[in-house]
């Protein structure tokens, strides 16, 4: 029997609120070291370091809201669950996950119609997603259709989004060089492997009927968990991938930047 708790003790409540306090700092160091390390790629791969640059420092900014909001819910002798909103994650979501695509495909250089043709396809398809997931994840009555209906239809634009990555992206990586290649198919499995953890949360999540402190450590850790894989470790190695697409197009590049290599 799933016994449903009402509040957090003291080790539930320093657990999420360090997870919160360390998705915060991973996401704003981060933005600062890309926007300063920008220099250190050619011209044409800029865009991608400061769409990266871009998604952590979104990210921090809801990090910060939510981190704050926790507090306001939980902190005291009084729980408010209810207090706690769960949007904020959703429009940080909303603004970082088309985002996220957009790095991606914009550090290989493609040719302008091939670039624009795949992320006519990818941007759509992220918002989709998680505008689908959101009434879900919330368990909002929505014309009455049910929280797991809205989690189901969400993973139509999210295997679309996996269609476009593997088959119609990998077509344009054969113009890349092995290690470039190589790391490209890193980052999509690591898009696919953090990706991986919200649905799973979700249909952890679909049988309770009210708060569970469980449920909520769980779901607050490992989205934590998941965003900062997904948006630090994401936009570095984009980083490395611009660094390195950088010295492949210019000898002078590579001899200034790796000469201790």
């Amino acid at each position: 029997m799933n016994t449903l708790s009402e509040t957090l003790d003291n080790g539930q409540f320093n657990l999420v609120y360090n997870m919160l306090s360390l998705g915060l700092a991973a996401m704003l160091f981060t933005s600062i070291f890309l926007f300063f390390a920008r220099e250190r790629v050619l011209p044409r791969y800029r865009m991608a370091v400061m769409v990266s640059a871009t998604v952590t420092a979104i990210a921090a900014y809801h990090y910060f809201r939510m981190f704050d909001n926790f507090n306001h819910a939980f902190a005291g002798a009084e729980n408010n669950p209810d207090a706690y909103n769960v949007g904020y994650r959703y429009v940080d979501w909303l603004l970082t996950v088309p985002l996220l695509l957009v790095e991606l495909v914009a550090v290989l250089a493609l040719a302008k119609a091939a670039q624009s043709s795949i992320l006519n396809r990818l941007v759509p398809a992220a918002t989709a997603m998680i505008v689908l997931g959101y009434p879900g994840d919330a368990k909002l009555d929505i014309w009455g259709i049910a929280p797991s209906v809205w989690g189901l239809l969400s993973t139509i634009p999210f295997l679309y989004i996996l269609y476009v990555l593997f088959i119609e992206l990998g077509k344009s990586l054969v113009r890349q060089s092995p290690a470039v290649q190589k790391k490209v198919k890193l980052v999509r499995l690591l898009l696919i492997a953090t990706w991986g953890v919200y649905p799973i949360t979700f249909i952890l999540a679909m049988n309770s009927t009210g708060f569970d402190a469980n449920e909520f450590v769980a779901r607050e850790v490992g989205y934590t968990i998941a965003d900062v894989l997904a948006k630090c470790l994401f936009g570095l190695v984009i980083f490395s991938i611009a660094r390195l697409k950088s010295a492949e197009d210019d000898a002078e590049f590579a001899k200034s930047e790796f000469k201790d290599a």
